[in-house]
């Protein structure tokens, strides 16, 4: 091979520790780029294979900033990478959920989706392939739901990049919703917590509690659970601390923290930061919590404009605990 078509294989980064929890490995970064990167590299890898064996793939994404270290470095493997370029261009690509809100409101995750992923990808994506959720075209959200299930299953979907709400929510499938069932996108209407976190996420889109949509439309468990080659769940933030521990503190799987359910997925692997991952990391190592760490966790939940919705979500977490038979002091 002459210079001038030279190749460089990219190697993931290498966590600085790994905790396993069910079927799923737990690899946890000194930096939110290297989670990023790491999951990036993983995903691109597995496209492309996918590509090269059925001339086609799928990939449902969140749209949320947990997913941003994955943007940057996805976008980067693909300027570098003819053979990624080759392959998102055979990929179709799909939503985890949305608002009932237009694609042009900042709100909508069509919105985010188009500004901080496809923009850096048009070069190499197929518009028809392009999959985006519409709720709020035509005058029935419900039965727009029902297709876009329709079309998701027919396609896959392969792969998925996923992520965690504080509360340890998947897409919007929030705590206390049935995490069994037929797979499908339903309504929810949004919980204190998630209405909490909506606001963190995008204080400028959301500077009020009544800013935030009420409802939103999700795939569910099953639905995200029928991914068929890989999950890949990028947990960032050090709020999101709580959801680590919640999900991957013990092999029990409930409804208490949907993102549990991910470890009964036969190919999945989390990644996460040194921040977001203290509290999983020390139940890990002492086998409970101290009373300082609970303290800590209480601190997540901090409402300022509502004491009591403060305290609510600190009960939540200690009723959550005791189901996952998670101790602490």
């Amino acid at each position: 091979m002459s210079m001038i078509d030279a190749e460089f294989t990219a190697h993931a980064p290498k966590p600085v520790a790994t905790v396993p929890a069910g079927n799923v490995e737990v690899a946890v970064y000194e930096t939110a780029d290297d989670m990023g990167l790491a999951s990036a590299i993983s995903i691109a890898s597995e496209q492309c294979r996918l590509v090269r064996q059925n001339g086609e793939t799928s990939l449902q994404l969140m749209a949320a900033p947990s997913a941003f270290p994955f943007y940057e470095a996805y976008i980067e493997l693909a300027r570098v990478s003819e053979q990624l370029q080759e392959a998102i261009g055979q990929t179709h690509f799909f939503q985890f959920d949305d608002y009932l809100l237009p694609a042009h409101h900042q709100a909508s995750f069509r919105f985010l989706l188009t500004h901080y992923l496809f923009a850096d990808l048009a070069d190499w994506y197929d518009p028809k392939k392009v999959h985006f959720f519409q709720p709020d075209i035509g005058d029935d959200p419900v039965a727009a739901s029902r297709q876009y299930t329709e079309l998701l299953l027919e396609h896959g979907p392969d792969l998925m990049l996923k992520g965690q709400g504080e509360d340890g929510h998947w897409g919007f499938h929030q705590p206390g919703i049935p995490i069994d069932g037929d797979p499908e996108f339903i309504t929810v209407t949004m919980n204190d917590m998630n209405i909490s976190q909506q606001m963190r996420d995008h204080p400028e889109l959301f500077r009020t509690r009544a800013d935030v949509p009420k409802e939103a439309y999700t795939a569910n468990v099953p639905l995200f659970m029928h991914t068929r080659v890989l999950i890949e769940d990028n947990v960032p933030q050090a709020s999101k601390a709580y959801a680590m521990l919640a999900s991957y503190g013990t092999d029990v799987v409930d409804a208490c923290c949907p993102s549990s359910a991910v470890k009964e997925h036969p190919n999945a692997v989390a990644r996460t930061t040194v921040d977001a991952a203290w509290a999983l990391l020390e139940y890990r190592e002492e086998g409970r919590l101290s009373k300082d760490a609970m303290q800590r966790l209480d601190e997540i939940w901090e409402t300022p404009q509502d004491p009591g919705a403060a305290y609510d979500k600190r009960i939540f977490m200690r009723d959550s605990f005791e189901t996952l038979g998670i101790k602490h002091d």
